[in-house]
C-alpha cells in the first residue's frame, strides 16, 4: 500500500529556465522532497543553452537543437510553470511579482535569469554588433548570417576563453562557407586568452592559428 502523499507546505520558485534550473528541475524529478511545490516562472516555454553556442556557432547545431523544453522538464518534476516576467520580489511578503497574474509566494527562491554582454556604452556597438547573451537573440541572428551568400566578415570583441572558443568555432564555418568569413579579436594591448593559464594559452593559440584565426 502506497504512502499518503504529505501536503504541500513550502513553495520553492525558480526564477528563469536557465540551465542549473533546468538540473535543479531533473534531479527533483528523480527524487522530490516531500511536500514541497515546485514553480518555474520563466518568459517562454523554452529556453537556450549556452553550452551548445560554440557547436551551434560552427554549424554542428540548428537553432531549434538548442532549446531545452521547460515544459516537458516541468512536468518530469512534477512542477507547475508560469509563463511570465519577474517584475519584483517582495522579501517581506516573500512574494514574486509577475504582470498579469496574481502574486506567486515563496518560502525559497532561487534567481537563474542568465547574463548580458550588451556594451551600450561602447561606440557602434548599438548599430553594428551583437551581444553573445542572452543566446535567444544571438543564435537568431547568427542562423541568418550563417545561411547568408556573399562575402561577409565577423570580429569577436574579447579575447577570453568564451571569445576564443567561439573564434575557432566560426573558423570551422568559415572554411565550409569559403569567402563569407574571416574572423578578429582584439583586446588593445593584450593578446588572446591573456588571463589563462600558459599550457592552456599556448594551446589554446595553436588551435586559433590552425584556424587562420589570429592569437
Amino acid at each position: 500500500m502506497m504512502p499518503p502523499a504529505l501536503p504541500l507546505t513550502r513553495d520553492l520558485v525558480l526564477i528563469g529556465g536557465g540551465h542549473t534550473h533546468a538540473l535543479v528541475l531533473r534531479m527533483w524529478g528523480m527524487a522530490p522532497l516531500p511536500g514541497v511545490r515546485v514553480t518555474l516562472i520563466n518568459p517562454g516555454p523554452t529556453a537556450p543553452y549556452s553550452g551548445m553556442l560554440p557547436g551551434f556557432v560552427a554549424g554542428h547545431y540548428d537553432r531549434d537543437a538548442l532549446d531545452i523544453d521547460l515544459v516537458k522538464l516541468a512536468r518530469f518534476a512534477g512542477a507547475r510553470v508560469i509563463l511570465g516576467a519577474a517584475q519584483g520580489i517582495d522579501t517581506t511578503a516573500r512574494q514574486i511579482h509577475v504582470a498579469g497574474r496574481p502574486p506567486v509566494s515563496f518560502d525559497v527562491a532561487s534567481v537563474d535569469i542568465g547574463i548580458t554582454s550588451e556594451m551600450p556604452g561602447l561606440p557602434g556597438f548599438a548599430d553594428h554588433a551583437v551581444p553573445a547573451k542572452p543566446l535567444g537573440p544571438f543564435a537568431t541572428k547568427w542562423a541568418r548570417y550563417r545561411d547568408g551568400k556573399g562575402p561577409a566578415r565577423v570580429a569577436v570583441i574579447g579575447g577570453g576563453v568564451a571569445g576564443a572558443r567561439a573564434r575557432c568555432r566560426h573558423g570551422l564555418c568559415a572554411r565550409a562557407q569559403g569567402p563569407r568569413g574571416a574572423g578578429a579579436s582584439r583586446r588593445p594591448g593584450r593578446r588572446a586568452l591573456d588571463a589563462a593559464g600558459a599550457r592552456r594559452r599556448e594551446t589554446a593559440r595553436r588551435a586559433l592559428r590552425s584556424r587562420r584565426q589570429p592569437a
